[in-house]
C-alpha cells in the first residue's frame, strides 16, 4: 500500500480549509442521501420507467459493493502514518471497492446512457471524477477502491442498459410474486445490515410500481415549476416523515430496518404518486 498511500499523500499536499469544504460538498453527491433525492425527481417529475430502473440499479449496485467489501475485507487508509482522514462518518465498512465512486459511476451512467446528449455527458463524467477524487483526497480510500468503484459501476451500467431484452411476465400476480421474492433470496444469500435495508426498499418499490401502474395510472406532467416544487415538497415530506418517524416508533434491529425501508419503497412509487393523481 505504499505506493498508494503516497498518491494520496501528493494529493493531500494541495489540501487548505477551502477545498476540504468543497470535496465535503462534494463527496456528499455520491451519497445515499443525495439518491433518495434524485430518484423521486425522475419518478415523480420526468420519466416514470427512468426513475424506477434509476432506483432499482443503484439498490443492486449498493447490494454489490457491500458483499464485495465484506469479501475483500479491505482496510482503509484511514489512520494510515502520514495519511490526514476526514469526515469519515461517511466511512462506513471495509474499503474496496469504493461505494461512492461506483454509484456515481452506476447513477450518471444510467442517466447518460437514457439521454444521450453531449452536455449530460460532460456533467456525468465530471460529476463521477469530482466524487471519485474527494475520496481519496479525504483520505477515506485507497487509489485501488476508487479505480474498482468505476469498473464495477461500468460494468452495471452495461448489464442495466441490456436488461430491457428479457422478457417479464404479463400477470400482475406474478409480477408482485417476483418482485417481493427476487430481493428476499438475495437476501437469504447475504444477510448483511445493510442488505435488510436495500432489499426491503427494493422488494417495496418493485411492488408499488407495479400496482401503481396497474391500479392508479400516474404519469409525470410537464407541469410549471411552482406545481413541480410543491408535488416534490409533499413527497419530500412524506418521505422524511417515514425515514425519521419510523425510526424513533420501530426498535432497533435489522427487520425494523427493512421495514422501515420498504415503506419508503412502497411511498417512492405508489404512496406519493396516488396522493399526486388525486390532488
Amino acid at each position: 500500500m505504499e505506493f498508494q498511500a503516497e498518491i494520496i499523500k501528493f494529493i493531500q499536499s494541495f489540501s487548505s480549509p477551502a477545498l476540504d469544504y468543497f470535496f465535503i460538498f462534494i463527496t456528499n453527491l455520491g451519497s445515499e442521501g443525495f439518491y433518495f433525492l434524485l430518484i423521486p425527481i425522475f419518478y415523480w417529475s420526468i420519466n416514470k420507467k427512468m426513475g424506477i430502473k434509476l432506483g432499482s440499479i443503484l439498490l443492486l449496485s449498493m447490494y454489490l459493493n457491500i458483499m464485495l467489501k465484506e469479501i475483500t475485507a479491505i482496510p482503509r487508509p484511514i489512520g494510515y502514518p502520514g495519511i490526514r482522514s476526514i469526515y469519515t462518518c461517511s466511512a462506513g465498512g471495509y474499503s474496496f471497492p469504493s461505494g461512492h465512486a461506483q454509484g456515481s459511476t452506476t447513477a450518471w451512467g444510467i442517466i447518460m446512457a437514457h439521454y444521450k446528449k453531449t452536455s449530460v455527458n460532460i456533467m456525468g463524467i465530471i460529476a463521477i471524477l469530482l466524487v471519485s477524487l474527494s475520496r481519496v483526497y479525504l483520505g477515506l480510500h485507497w487509489p485501488q477502491d476508487i479505480v474498482g468503484g468505476i469498473i464495477l459501476g461500468l460494468i452495471i451500467v452495461l448489464v442495466a442498459n441490456n436488461i430491457d431484452r428479457f422478457r417479464f411476465p404479463e400477470s400482475v400476480g406474478a409480477k408482485c410474486f417476483m418482485a417481493v421474492t427476487c430481493p428476499m433470496v438475495l437476501l437469504v444469500i447475504f444477510p448483511h445490515p445493510d442488505v435488510f435495508k436495500y432489499m426491503g426498499m427494493l422488494s417495496a418499490a418493485w411492488l408499488g410500481y407495479i400496482l401503481e401502474d396497474h391500479f392508479i395510472g400516474f404519469e409525470p406532467e410537464n407541469a410549471d415549476l411552482l406545481k413541480t416544487a410543491i408535488k416534490y415538497f409533499i413527497g419530500a415530506v412524506g418521505f422524511l416523515l417515514i425515514y425519521v418517524g419510523m425510526k424513533k416508533i420501530l426498535p432497533a434491529g435489522n427487520i425494523s430496518a427493512m421495514a422501515r425501508y420498504f415503506l419508503l419503497g412502497l411511498w417512492l412509487t405508489a404512496g406519493a404518486p396516488y396522493l399526486f393523481k388525486k390532488l
